[in-house]
């Protein structure tokens, strides 16, 4: 474990992180930000600043949001095509629109 991972790992078992957490939960009532599906017991505080220097800079709420581990994962992996092209949210959208359509007659 490098330096950086070793700092990220303190600062995660932190009572400042616990707290900064707690906050950012109570803002969110709880939510997924993306989904709205309540957070469940694996969910993780995502950061927007991305710069391991400001990995501990709790600062600015805004730098800040609650997800759901499937959409923390997702994000992450749709960020690497988002930053060289911003169409893959418009195709994405597209995908989704469609299946909507297509599937809208069944029932769950």
């Amino acid at each position: 474990m490098n330096d950086n991972q070793k700092c990220k790992r303190n600062f995660r078992n932190s009572k400042v992180w616990s707290a900064w957490k707690r906050l950012i939960i109570a803002n969110q009532k709880g939510l997924d930000f993306i989904t709205h599906a309540k957070l469940r017991k694996y969910s993780a505080l995502h950061h927007l600043d991305l710069n391991p220097e400001h990995y501990t800079d709790i600062s600015n709420e805004d730098n800040f949001c609650y997800l759901n581990n499937e959409c923390h994962k997702l994000v992450h992996y749709l960020y690497t095509y988002y930053k060289k092209d911003e169409q893959v949210l418009d195709r994405l959208k597209e995908v989704l629109d469609r299946m909507k359509c297509i599937n809208e007659n069944i029932t769950n």
